[in-house]
């Protein structure tokens, strides 16, 4: 077969820009526009008057990290701010910080006063200023309930010049110690850069800090967020009342005793991979002593990580019947569908959130998801587009464009996408992974095999990464470098038919004829529909000389779609081939 002009090998498979990635998509990522210090007119006037609290006591800092804080003491020129210890965690001594009070003023940190307090996330510093600013005053947090009003305001980092004033309910208080205090559970819209932000009652009082929302907003460690929840966190006031008095400030150490408990039980275990178990023990438990909408949506959110998408699914649906105006139910059942393969059903219960909270951004991102796997790739664009405009720090919806530029053809376009989603969040493996496609598409290999690795560095370790970067050694003749990275592929998942039959093709051009042969019948052994495992199965046995076999996977290979095995096959060469019986 090989003196008859038979062709030699198939051509590679690479794994396609592939459907838009669903990644941190399942809740309300907030708009970061400004919402100015105004009453709407259906907002009650006590929360205007908060309000107003709110924009006289919050501080803007920035320094290593920007956040928010508040003012808690005047001792003669002297201030004291009170924010999260997250906030000022990365200043260096003698580093600047910058304090800007309600005027515009910007004050100097006083170097040296940053003092954690305990091991809470909670920290005070001072500056000095001859300006009549006014203070806080310090609440009790032990009379704020469940549903019962709380605000929250500072600073988004998308809008730093704006303070930003969201109104919202109580979701748990609680009494077990949580890691760095975080016992506070309330379900206001917030956005990056309120961390050290104020919440206070309904007598504009101050019973606690905004600590982080869904995420760790200033250290995450992870490109997925499989599921949100619609509630952050904050630590209680209690805390710097204990270092105020000078006892030592510590996370209780006692056991959950009441519905709050578990709720802030569960939601701290919510971003801990491995503990989706304990996450739905906690629910159940929480579920026993009150029924709330969070709790279902939290359970959900275990089952949807253990791949129990009909379960996460039921429990969105009891969520909704608490409550048929939650967008984060509706978005977190359309990821379930969308997991279980219905893009369509997704799509509309994407659209049902939109329709609910116009401004959310993560639903708009995936329901252009959604648009695109359903052959809509302009819907697609303009969803994404309006994602990106609400919250121009959604790395998910860069990332996902990008996806949608490089399916177009437009790779110098997705490229700036990956590259930006990249630059929000120095973590994203896939956009990493997704950039490195488009750079093996372009033929920058040197490039494609450095986001491969950066991809792979950030874990967790994913057979495509490897195989993807198996293509590129491919391509650059290096075929033992390819062939081991097809190995480990394969060794993540051995029911991974591309890889045997890539790993096959590299065989045959290295040599290795028979390995060539056995990858192959794997590869059809677990898709009998691999156009190209055949070809590439034809091509070996054209080499051992067996021209009958070979001539026969070829056929098999063009009746099941492959180009090059049909352009052979009907060429002058495959003459022979054509008339075999």
């Amino acid at each position: 077969m090989k003196a008859k002009g038979a062709l030699t090998a198939a051509a590679l498979s690479l794994l396609p820009l592939g459907q838009p990635l669903l990644l941190g998509t399942a809740g309300i990522t907030t708009a970061t526009t400004a919402v100015l210090l105004q009453a709407a007119a259906a907002v009650a006037q006590d929360a205007s008057a908060v309000a107003k609290v709110a924009k006289a006591i919050t501080v803007r800092i920035e320094g290593a990290t920007q956040g928010s804080g508040v003012l808690v003491k005047k001792d003669g020129n002297r201030f004291t701010v009170l924010t999260a210890w997250h906030v000022v965690s990365s200043n260096r001594p003698g580093e600047e910080v910058g304090i800007y009070t309600s005027d515009g003023k910007d004050h100097q940190l006083e170097q040296g006063s940053i003092q954690r307090l305990g091991e809470i996330d909670m920290a005070v510093l001072t500056f000095s200023s001859s300006g009549d600013y006014e203070v806080a005053s310090i609440g009790d947090v032990k009379t704020v309930q469940y549903d019962d009003p709380i605000y929250v305001a500072g600073f988004p980092l998308a809008n730093s010049q704006n303070l930003r004033y969201e109104t919202g309910d109580v979701v748990a208080n609680a009494e077990v110690g949580i890691d760095q205090g975080y016992q506070l559970l309330y379900d206001n819209k917030t956005a990056a850069g309120m961390s050290g932000g104020v919440l206070l009652n309904a007598d504009g009082e101050l019973i606690g800090l905004h600590g982080r929302g869904e995420k760790n907003e200033y250290a995450s460690n992870g490109n997925e967020v499989s599921m949100k929840t619609g509630v952050n966190q904050g630590v209680p006031i209690s805390y710097y009342k204990l270092f105020l008095s000078g006892s030592p400030v510590v996370v209780a150490n006692n056991t959950a005793t009441n519905a709050d408990d578990y709720y802030a039980q569960v939601l701290a275990s919510a971003n801990k991979k491995g503990r989706e178990q304990t996450m739905i023990r906690l629910a159940d438990q929480a579920l026993k002593l009150r029924k709330t909408g969070f709790a279902y949506i939290i359970r959900a959110y275990a089952k949807n990580d253990l791949g129990d998408y009909q379960g996460a699914i039921d429990d969105q649906n009891k969520a909704l019947e608490i409550n048929p105006d939650n967008a984060v139910a509706y978005v977190n059942r359309g990821l379930a569908r969308s997991n279980m393969g219905d893009p369509k059903s997704a799509l509309s219960d994407f659209s049902k959130a939109i329709k609910i909270d116009p401004t959310n951004a993560v639903a708009l991102s995936n329901r252009g998801v959604s648009k695109q796997v359903l052959g809509d790739p302009q819907g697609a664009l303009d969803d994404y587009n309006k994602a990106i405009k609400i919250d121009p720090r959604n790395a998910n919806a860069y990332a996902n464009r990008g996806i949608n530029k490089g399916d177009s053809g437009d790779y110098q376009g997705a490229i700036a996408d990956y590259s930006k989603a990249i630059e929000l969040n120095p973590q994203h493996s896939d956009a990493y992974y997704n950039r490195g496609i488009v750079k093996l598409e372009s033929k920058d290999y040197k490039g494609a095999i450095a986001d491969y690795n950066k991809a792979i560095d950030i874990g967790p370790q994913k057979a495509r990464i490897y195989l993807n970067r198996g293509l590129v050694y491919d391509n650059l003749d290096n075929y033992q470098r390819a062939i081991a990275d097809y190995n480990k592929a394969i060794e993540i998942d051995p029911q991974y038919a591309l890889a045997y039959e890539n790993r096959g093709l590299a065989k045959i051009k290295s040599g290795d004829v028979q390995g060539a042969i056995a990858d192959s019948n794997k590869a059809i052994e677990l898709d009998p529909r691999m156009a190209k495992a055949y070809a590439n199965r034809g091509a070996a046995k054209g080499m051992l000389d067996d021209a009958k076999g070979g001539c026969e996977d070829f056929k098999k290979a063009a009746s099941l779609g492959s180009q090059v095995a049909d352009q052979w096959l009907n060429s002058a060469d495959a003459a022979w081939c054509r008339n075999m019986r």
